[in-house]
This record gives C-alpha cells, sequence and structure tokens, in this order.
C-alpha cells in the first residue's frame, strides 16, 4: 500500500520536470510513479515496523515522506536536472522525511491512534511527554 498517489506526486513537479525526469507517458508514466512510491512506502514500513503494525493508515505527514522519498529515488536513478534545481529540494526533503521517521520509530513522535479518522489535526500527529516526576499535588509539596 503506497502513503500516497501517482496524481499526488506528479502535482508536486512541474511539467517541465516531470517530463525531463520520468520521459514515460501516460499509463507507463503511472506506473513508474507509482513503483517509486510503492518503493518508498516500503522503506516508511520498515523504519516504523519496531513502533507500528505496518502498514499504517496514511496521514498528510506520511504522504509527505513518502512523496519526499520517491522525489530523492527519482533523481538519484534518473538523474538530477542541475538547471532546474532539483537535487538540492529532494535532497533537503529525503533528509527532513528520513529525520520524521526516526523520530516516529524512536516513539519522540507518535501518530495518532486514529490519524484516518481525525479531523483537524496537525499532520495527523499527536504529541505527548513523560509524567512530571513532580507533581504541585503530590503528599509533601506544600512544603516547597
Amino acid at each position: 500500500m503506497a502513503y500516497a498517489t501517482a496524481a499526488q506526486l506528479a502535482d508536486r513537479l512541474t511539467g517541465g520536470i516531470l517530463a525531463n525526469m520520468i520521459t514515460e507517458a501516460g499509463d507507463d508514466r503511472d506506473r513508474v510513479l507509482t513503483q517509486y512510491l510503492d518503493m518508498a512506502s516500503a522503506v516508511i514500513d520498515a523504519r516504523l515496523s519496531s513502533m507500528y503494525a505496518t502498514p499504517v493508515a496514511s496521514t498528510p505527514l506520511l504522504s509527505l515522506v513518502c512523496q519526499n522519498l520517491a522525489l530523492w529515488q527519482i533523481v538519484a536513478d534518473r538523474g538530477g536536472f542541475a538547471s532546474h534545481n532539483v537535487q538540492a529540494p529532494a535532497q533537503k526533503g529525503y533528509d527532513q522525511a528520513h529525520d520524521w521517521l526516526g523520530k516516529l520509530a524512536s516513539g519522540e513522535m507518535q501518530l495518532s491512534k486514529d490519524a484516518g479518522k481525525a479531523s483537524g489535526a496537525a499532520a495527523g500527529l499527536s504529541v505527548s511527554s513523560p509524567a512530571p516526576l513532580f507533581n504541585p499535588a503530590s503528599p509533601g509539596m506544600e512544603y516547597f
């Protein structure tokens, strides 16, 4: 299961850059984009499998991560186009995607329990912190 669609990935690229990177047209272009998204989704599942039962429900964040990983792989496989300044943004997105995946896998960030159903949640994430060691309501704290 891919966390993003070929249409979402194609929408992120301008027509000229897309045509230069993916020379296939029509259904063949969708097939190629889908293969890259499937590869990126496999990376996501591998990174998240230590914390979550994968595949997980897609969220806007996972869709963005999937697109960033796929775009980086396209640039790596099919050549970066310096004239279009694609390499640096692709690398930045790739680095950011792996940073987010690392935080999700370590538990520093968590996918919300109902990420697929949440409305208004920021990128489908919930943030939690450890319980405080000292609670003002704890016995004896009135002396401090």
